[in-house]
């Protein structure tokens, strides 16, 4: 079986070449394993380049080197090829998806990514393409929109970047007159801060705003929030980051929790929508799983 590893050079605040890559390949070496090194070189890449090995018809497994976005690309290469398993050596920014398989520690192991085992993951599919792990629109979107320029700055961490956007958008206006549909039976209308569909648990470069998601279950985990007043959005934000909105009290009045297979959303004025950190801005837009939608490559524990 040949080895691809898919790197983008301009993942998280170094090039991945200098710094994870070179010890992945000393261990591929060690062992006599034939390996092809591919970099990315624009978005949307990584996905065409996936897509052609595919293509091959040949055993493949595909290491995405790099952050979310790339292995989102990737996954959409990947779709639907089975002769081809994906796996991801994070070193974004944020590094969201890795949290809820138990986080960057045992995907940054070659010895354990060696050994990796298989198992089929579902994806997220929208209009603007698919995800798989998180997507929302309203302010969590418009947190990832304006992420983008915090993380470019020296010393800035993904999570500390998702804060600084935070606060630029909590001063601004808040919340989004939505109507929502549930699997086609379900509807709520009102204000709320954001709608989000969640295959993985986290995002933001920490936020764990799906807690109960898992990723093969071929169904999401939805989340919606009624617009509180400011003060309130302060007060409940430590209780949201670590997953405990779910089922802490402060939440209720404002909560709806889902676990389904499709969300459509519509906004009365313009809103930022995200899919694993790549925004657009939309006033409608659908989140459909796609259970089993590609393989993914799981490190031994």
């Amino acid at each position: 079986m040949n080895t691809y590893f898919l790197v983008n050079p301009t993942a998280g605040k170094q090039d991945p070449r200098r710094t994870v890559l070179p010890v992945f390949l000393d261990f591929w070496r060690q062992r006599s394993a034939s390996f092809e090194v591919l970099i990315t070189e624009a978005p949307g890449h990584a996905e065409q380049l996936v897509r052609a090995i595919g293509e091959r018809g040949e055993d493949a497994r595909v290491f995405a080197v790099g952050g979310d976005g790339t292995f989102r690309e990737a996954a959409a290469g990947a779709a639907g090829q089975e002769r081809l398993s994906l796996g991801i050596v994070p070193c974004g920014s944020g590094d969201d998806f890795v949290r809820s398989f138990g986080g960057r520690e045992r995907f940054l192991s070659p010895r354990l990514q060696f050994e990796a085992s298989t198992r089929p993951l579902d994806l997220i599919l929208t209009e603007y393409g698919p995800a798989a792990d998180m997507c929302a629109i309203g302010l969590d979107a418009a947190v990832a929109y304006h992420m983008v320029r915090f993380k470019r700055l020296p010393l800035i961490t993904g999570s500390m970047a998702y804060n600084l956007a935070l606060v630029k958008c909590f001063f601004s206006k808040l919340g989004f007159e939505m109507n929502v549909t549930i699997d086609g039976e379900e509807r709520f209308s009102g204000n709320y801060v954001f709608a989000l569909a969640g295959n993985g648990q986290y995002y933001g470069g920490g936020y764990r705003g799906a807690p109960r998601a898992v990723a093969d279950d071929g169904l999401l985990d939805f989340v919606l929030i009624r617009t509180p007043g400011r003060l309130k959005i302060l007060r409940m934000l430590s209780v949201y980051k670590r997953g405990g909105h779910l089922d802490s009290p402060a939440f209720a009045p404002y909560l709806v929790y889902r676990r389904g297979k499709r969300m459509e959303v519509s906004a009365q004025r313009e809103a930022i929508a995200t899919c694993d950190g790549e925004c657009v801005k939309t006033k409608e837009i659908s989140f459909t799983v796609s259970p089993g939608a590609f393989t993914f490559l799981e490190p031994q524990r």
